[in-house]
């Protein structure tokens, strides 16, 4: 995925995100991580992406599988199950640092 980070220090993040400024340019950002941010800034910019993302935050594959069936033609609603799971169940913690582990790792 085109996202490019540079940690400043723990709690601030300097990021890009595709889509909305020039790949040269970063910008310091730290919002609270929540479900209608997820929703709003990274899943809206890669909606297809949702399998490999639940995977990446170790969601167990009959949970991948089941949403699979649930939204087989949804791709937003499936990447909202997958932002669920990982919030209420936290296969991994729910933070930025994960986050951008996972979306460097795609």
């Amino acid at each position: 995925l085109p996202l490019n980070s540079k940690r400043q220090t723990q709690n601030e993040q300097s990021i890009t995100l595709p889509g909305q400024i020039s790949s040269l340019e970063t910008y310091d950002y730290n919002p609270q991580l929540t479900y209608k941010f997820l929703m709003d800034h990274i899943v809206s910019q890669i909606p297809l992406k949702w399998f490999e993302f639940g995977s990446a935050l170790a969601i167990t594959p009959p949970q991948m599988e089941e949403i699979k069936e649930n939204h087989p033609s949804n791709e937003n609603r499936a990447f909202a199950d997958v932002i669920q799971i990982w919030q209420t169940e936290k296969p991994c913690p729910f933070t930025w640092e994960t986050l951008l582990m996972v979306l460097e790792s795609s």
